[in-house]
């Protein structure tokens, strides 16, 4: 990310054989056909051969000699082009994609481990801040895999419940990272180079995978999520999955209860200097709730990203600071960065976004960091109001409060094959083994989410949002 950068997001933007049935036998053998060389042959052969003929040779070819042909294509002609050609083609690539999109993240957990090593066995200064910078790639990488499976799991990878299938057809983000994986691999220094140049530059192989991610990640909840029949049951604890990819938000899971049929939990997210405000506006325009439920997905998706954004950023430059401890050059701290995002759902109108520690500092610190230069410049008008509390600070009741963070506490109650991904992963190989042989889809599904932002109070706006979903009756209140 660029220092003092502000990104600002507006919902609008993303708004794409021989088939007879024959009864009894014959009762005489048929008359056998002789070829030009005086043998028998029989009609049936001589019509598949005339069918092999007519028919494409490559299609009676192997599907493991077709997968090694398919090799030699990228993934986005896979996606785009291999799978219309045909049934078996679209088979074959659609097993394709899938399988090295899940390779795709034991290969970026291996190159962390053994980069993690090479950190332990390097001693020149240098050397490890180029190595901490592939580090810092493959972590970020890591990031944008995880938002991705949160996102389609459901519906490629789903073992648990019955859901309209789709594969990975995001070929071109598996080719980025694959690229990525290739240069990591032969020519690191490429990767490195601009991080070492200019402190939390990307590579652009980095930077494609992050603008891939978010485009597909909004495309697959609008083209391929929304339009499938009762998509707010088949996609479970979606919101549940989203908000545990926040890897610095506090999580604290309050309970987790499984029986036979159902699971019940309740959780809450802590997101430190971020911000999720909800008005009341006038009504522009009806949204069902497929339509409430996606936008919901993809504030909360944009804001994980942000969030994990900023604050791997500051955890990274710790990190080497601890692994550096007589550096031969600066390191720089992260710039001050903010995300703003906003848009309108029905009558509700949305404002979130999160900043990290630097921009944090230099909005609402700054009168603590400047104080010695202002004592040099106390007036007569200043000192009489000494007595009184000092705005901003803790003798001012009204500013104990936090100027920013929002707390999400969610209830979830649902069929247990709609349960989180972290806690079916949980769960042990038989219970596993039985619910996917046995899949428990019936019974009450409620999912509600109460948005905590007290900050909020500053501005005279509202501090808690209701976010509360079920299928029976769907309602959305905010307070």
């Amino acid at each position: 990310m660029a220092d003092n950068s502000e990104e600002i997001n507006d919902e609008s933007e993303h708004e794409q054989n021989m088939s007879g049935n024959c009864i009894g036998y014959y009762t005489r053998s048929k008359r056998r056909k002789l070829d030009t060389d005086g043998e028998e042959v029989s009609c049936f052969g001589k019509a598949s051969v005339e069918n092999r003929k007519r028919k494409n040779p490559i299609m009676f070819v192997p599907t493991e000699i077709i997968q090694a042909i398919f090799r030699h294509l990228s993934y986005q002609e896979l996606s785009q082009n291999v799978r219309l050609v045909n049934h078996r083609f679209k088979l074959i690539a659609e097993d394709m994609l899938d399988m090295t999109f899940k390779n795709v993240e034991k290969q970026l957990i291996r190159l962390e481990r053994t980069t993690e090593l090479s950190l332990a066995y390097t001693q020149d200064d240098m050397e490890i801040k180029c190595i901490t910078k592939l580090l810092n790639f493959l972590e970020i990488l890591k990031m944008q895999y995880a938002i991705v499976m949160t996102t389609l799991w459901r519906y490629v990878y789903n073992e648990f419940y019955k859901v309209p299938k789709t594969c990975m057809y995001a070929g071109q983000l598996i080719d980025a990272n694959k690229t990525f994986i290739w240069t990591f691999l032969h020519y690191p220094n490429q990767l490195y180079a601009p991080a070492v140049i200019r402190d939390y530059a990307l590579p652009v192989e980095v930077t494609k995978v992050i603008q891939l991610t978010k485009m597909f990640c909004v495309h697959f909840d609008k083209v391929t999520e929304e339009p499938m029949p009762n998509c707010l049951n088949r996609s479970g604890c979606k919101i549940v999955d989203l908000l545990n990819a926040a890897n610095f938000a506090q999580k604290t899971t309050i309970f987790e209860k499984s029986t036979k049929d159902s699971f019940i939990g309740q959780y809450t997210y802590y997101f430190r200097n971020g911000w999720f405000v909800a008005l009341p506006c006038p009504l522009a325009k009806e949204m069902d709730w497929p339509q409430r439920q996606r936008m919901m997905h993809m504030r909360l998706r944009r804001l994980v990203l942000a969030h994990n954004d900023m604050f791997m950023q500051q955890a990274q430059y710790e990190r080497e600071l601890m692994l550096r401890p007589d550096p031969n050059s600066r390191i720089k701290k992260p710039g001050n960065n903010v995300y703003t995002g906003y848009g309108d759902v029905g009558h509700i109108f949305f404002y979130y976004g999160v900043m990290n520690d630097g921009a944090f500092a230099q909005k609402f610190n700054s009168d603590e960091d400047n104080e010695e230069e202002e004592n040099d410049e106390l007036d007569v008008g200043a000192a009489q109001d000494a007595n009184l509390p000092r705005m901003n600070s803790d003798d001012d009741i009204f500013y104990r409060i936090p100027y920013l963070g929002f707390r999400a506490t969610l209830d979830v109650k649902c069929p247990l094959s709609y349960a989180p991904r972290s806690f079916l992963a949980k769960m042990s190989d038989e219970h596993l083994e039985q619910l996917k042989n046995n899949p428990k889809t019936k019974g009450p599904t409620r999912i509600r989410a109460i948005f905590q932002c007290e900050g909020a109070s500053y501005p005279r706006l509202p501090t808690m949002y209701d976010y509360d979903f079920r299928p029976a009756a769907s309602t959305e209140s905010q307070s």
